[in-house]
């Protein structure tokens, strides 16, 4: 039973990097459910007037929280089309270059980072009557928000005026691993951002624990001891699942090479 024993752990490893992307998303239940209510209502609103900020410390489900609301109500029946645009501020030169991006996502046209600043201020500032009718809704995921920070705050308070201005078929979802960055923020951006706030809560150690063995159901690969001392020792220190899946992987690893 040698070799069935390395598959086993070979597998479990497998489905424990942090990649793998899981059908399912024990215990974020509540936050999806909140996030794809909001959504559904800014996409079938014509995307008017929405935005959202999603605050956690890392590992705590926020990106994939989104990724999967995001998936839900595109299978949606009855729901009007639209469209995801994802901009992670880790990635950028500098966050002026989400001007640049965001118009080359909307309208496919290369512009540089001030002339797409004019052309984004011109489409999203006034009232547009020739796409007032089946407008396709932009969904704009910033990941990492935090990058987008300046001595001005301009870039951000520019991506959620737009979004609030109610003008625009734009929904802005932004994801920050600070909680207090819109009060950290000039005043005049906190009301921009104060607009729909969701905070991702460190995952508790039952909950990492409910994750790992929702990651490896029907795999006999760990004692519920191992999983269970692995939960919570992360769970006192970060409640990060990302170092947990990356521990127990670990764990997989030697298992396998032990076996072999």
């Amino acid at each position: 039973g040698g070799r069935r024993k390395l598959s086993r752990f070979s597998e479990a490893a497998r489905l424990l990097t942090p990649h793998a992307a899981p059908s399912r998303l024990p215990c974020r239940e509540k936050e999806r459910e909140e996030l794809t209510t909001a959504l559904r209502s800014a996409i079938s609103g014509g995307g008017k007037g929405t935005s959202l900020y999603i605050s956690g410390t890392p590992g705590t489900g926020k990106t994939a929280t989104v990724h999967h609301a995001l998936r839900l109500l595109a299978a949606e029946r009855g729901l009007p089309p639209f469209r995801t645009l994802e901009v992670n501020g880790m990635k950028l030169s500098s966050p002026q270059q989400v001007y640049s991006l965001l118009w080359e996502g909307l309208t496919g046209q290369h512009a540089s980072v001030a002339r797409a600043q004019q052309l984004l201020d011109k489409r999203f500032s006034a009232p547009s009557k020739k796409r007032r009718g089946g407008a396709e809704v932009v969904v704009l995921l910033l990941d990492e928000l935090d990058y987008l920070v300046t001595r001005t705050q301009s870039v951000i308070y520019n991506l959620f005026e737009w979004a609030t201005s109610g003008h625009a078929p734009l929904a802005l979802i932004g994801i920050s691993n600070t909680m207090d960055l819109p009060e950290r923020l000039l005043p005049r951006v906190h009301s921009r951002l104060g607009i729909r706030r969701v905070s991702f809560l460190p995952y508790s150690h039952s909950e990492i624990a409910a994750i790992i063995a929702d990651r490896l159901t029907g795999l006999d690969a760990f004692e519920p001891k191992g999983v269970e001392l692995c939960a919570r020792k992360v769970a006192a220190v970060s409640g990060d699942i990302r170092r947990a899946l990356e521990v127990c992987r670990l764990a997989a690893q030697l298992a396998e090479r032990e076996e072999v």
